[in-house]
């Protein structure tokens, strides 16, 4: 049976009428592919600041060897 381990991060992401701010998503997934970890899921979480997200929750796996 394959086993698989999974790492989090949370990116700061500006939004509102007058910030606007895309973090460089693809630098840092290419860099955690380079260290074998796989893209598993990406989540807004909405905020109490009426319901805007003020960070990306990035999931990783890899299986574990």
């Amino acid at each position: 049976m394959k086993k698989y381990e999974y790492k989090t991060l949370d990116v700061p992401f500006k939004f509102g009428f007058f910030k606007q701010k895309t973090p460089d998503l693809e630098s840092l997934l290419n860099a955690e592919g380079e260290q074998g970890w796989k893209l598993h899921q990406m989540v807004l979480p909405a905020s109490s600041n009426f319901g805007q997200s003020e960070k990306i929750v990035i999931i990783f796996e890899r299986e574990k060897e």
